[in-house]
């Protein structure tokens, strides 16, 4: 049996909640491969409800849990990560740059923007947020074929396109992202399945289980409860 997300180390699950907000920011409303005729020309992805399963797979280890996810365009996001047993484990906030970390067993939560978290919590998947939403294929592109340019945050990329679409894109520094397992949910394309390769070989898949698109969610789906616990500026989040 596979370890589960409940034993990771709070930076590792910052980490992990970081790097999954840059694979679905990126990849909604962007996947080719499905029929065209369900497809609404200009509709995007609004709103997104949907349990998720989750797994990291790193060079020490491979962990999986499962859990919660909303999403509202452009930029909020919250994440409840549960142990086997249905009890929280973690729950995260996006909203803009701001990031709010919970930890019920341990009584105490985190709140500060995603620039205040130390080195080794994700700094790198904040990078790779930035490079991830810039997903529009280069202008002059082929509709299909592999082009090569500078990437936004510096560095050469190179992204693979498929009826004009982007699939894939990888860094000359190893990162890589990609979109898989496409359909068409109320009217826009949709992967349900996500995966992000870091440069140190770490692999993260994020799997949509029965999401719900454009549905009205209310303000408190996106709010951590807060009550009951310490709060901790995030610059202070580290292993315990």
């Amino acid at each position: 049996m596979l370890p589960h997300l409940y034993r990771l180390k709070p930076v590792v699950l910052a980490a992990v909640f970081v790097m999954l907000t840059a694979l679905f920011s990126g990849c909604v409303g962007k996947t080719p491969f499905t029929d065209n005729a369900q497809l609404v020309p200009g509709r995007v992805v609004e709103t997104l409800s949907s349990s998720v399963t989750l797994s990291l797979r790193s060079a020490e280890k491979h962990i999986s849990g499962r859990g919660f996810m909303v999403y509202r365009r452009p930029d909020q996001m919250r994440l409840i990560l549960l142990s086997p047993f249905g009890t929280t484990v973690m729950e995260a906030q996006l909203t803009g740059d701001r990031l709010t970390l919970a930890y019920p067993a341990d009584g105490v939560a985190y709140q500060g923007r995603i620039k205040d978290l130390p080195a080794a919590t994700g700094q790198r998947g904040f990078t790779m947020l930035r490079w991830v939403l810039d997903s529009e294929p280069p202008v002059g592109a082929p509709a299909s074929g592999v082009v090569e340019q500078q990437a936004s945050q510096g560095g050469q990329e190179q992204i693979t396109i498929k009826d004009g679409v982007v699939l894939e894109k990888s860094l000359k520094s190893g990162e890589l992202v990609r979109y898989r397992n496409h359909t068409v949910l109320a009217g826009v394309r949709l992967p349900l399945e996500l995966q992000m390769e870091s440069a140190e070989g770490d692999r993260i898949r994020l799997v949509l289980e029965e999401p719900e698109v454009n549905t009205e969610l209310e303000e408190q789906m996106f709010t951590v409860p807060l009550n009951g616990l310490r709060l901790f500026p995030l610059s202070q989040l580290k292993a315990r």
